[in-house]
C-alpha cells in the first residue's frame, strides 16, 4: 500500500542505499518536504521503492505536467506505487535504470521519452580550458541578437558568458542561480564549427569557473543523444554522476 511520508527519513536512506538514482533524488529531497511536493514510499520500514511527485502551479498559464520521479528495486514495488497516480493524469515520469524506464512505458499512453546525462564537477575536477579568459560575462540582449539556430534563451536569474569575435556571438553559456551546493550550467548555443574550434569549451569553462569561485559545485544536465555537447563537458571536467529517462504522457486507465 503507498504511504505518503511526513518525515522523509526513509526516502533519503533509500537514496543513499542506491547511487544510480540516489544523487537525482538527494536533490530533490534536500529541500525537505514543501507544498507540491509528495514523497511516497511502499513500506516506510522498509522502503523498497520511492515515488517523489511535483505538483505543478495550477495558478500559471500554461503548467507543466504533474513531474513524477520514480525509483524502485523490483517491478511490483514500481506498480504498487504508480497505482496512487490516478488513470488519465498527464505526467511526465522521471526513472533512473533502463528497466524500469521500459515499465514507464507500459503505463503511459503515447509517450514521448528523453534521455539525459547529469554531469557534476567541483574544484579537483575542473579542467579550465585554455581559452577561459576568451569568454566574458554578456547581457541576454547580445544572446537575442546572435540569431543562432538551435539556441536555447537565457532563464531568470542566469548569469551569461559567451566569447565574441569581430562583433560576433560565437559561443554562450548560462549559469543559473545555485541550490543545495549546485549552480546549474547550460550550453545555449549548439555545436557549431567555431565551437569545436574551442570557443564553446571556452563559454562552458566560463560558467563552470565561476560557480566554482562562488563556492558552488557545477551541475550540467546534457541531453543523452548529444555527442559533441557531452565531449565538451568531459574536456572541462564534467563528470557523469547520473543518468536519467522521462516519459511524458497520460497515465493508461
Amino acid at each position: 500500500m503507498p504511504y505518503e511520508l511526513r518525515d522523509l527519513a526513509p526516502a533519503l536512506e533509500y537514496a543513499g542505499r542506491h547511487p544510480e538514482a540516489g544523487f537525482a533524488l538527494l536533490r530533490s529531497l534536500q529541500s525537505g518536504l514543501r507544498p507540491g511536493l509528495a514523497a511516497i514510499v511502499d513500506d516506510p520500514e522498509r522502503v523498497t521503492a520511492v515515488m517523489l511527485v511535483h505538483r505543478p502551479d495550477r495558478q500559471k498559464r500554461d503548467p507543466l505536467p504533474t513531474h513524477i520521479q520514480l525509483d524502485a528495486e523490483t517491478a511490483g514495488a514500481a506498480l504498487r506505487l504508480l497505482a496512487w497516480v490516478p488513470p488519465g493524469a498527464e505526467v511526465r515520469l522521471t526513472t533512473y535504470r533502463p528497466w524500469l524506464h521500459e515499465l514507464a512505458l507500459g503505463v503511459l499512453e503515447g509517450a514521448r521519452t528523453v534521455q539525459h546525462v547529469l554531469c557534476v564537477a567541483d574544484a579537483q575536477r575542473f579542467r579550465p580550458d585554455p581559452g577561459t579568459d576568451l569568454a566574458v560575462e554578456i547581457g541576454a540582449d547580445q544572446v537575442a541578437q546572435a540569431g543562432h539556430d538551435g539556441a536555447v534563451g537565457p532563464e531568470e536569474g542566469d548569469r551569461l558568458f559567451g566569447v565574441v569575435r569581430e562583433g560576433r556571438l560565437l559561443a554562450c553559456a548560462a549559469l543559473g542561480p545555485p541550490e543545495n551546493g549546485y549552480a546549474p550550467v547550460r550550453c545555449l548555443f549548439p555545436a557549431s564549427p567555431e565551437g569545436r574550434q574551442g570557443c564553446g569549451a571556452a563559454a562552458l569553462s566560463a560558467a563552470v569557473q565561476a560557480a566554482l569561485q562562488a563556492g558552488h559545485r557545477a551541475l550540467c544536465r546534457l541531453p543523452a543523444s548529444e555527442l559533441p555537447l557531452l565531449h565538451l563537458a568531459a574536456r572541462v571536467g564534467l563528470s557523469p554522476v547520473c543518468r536519467e529517462w522521462s516519459a511524458e504522457g497520460l497515465v493508461r486507465r
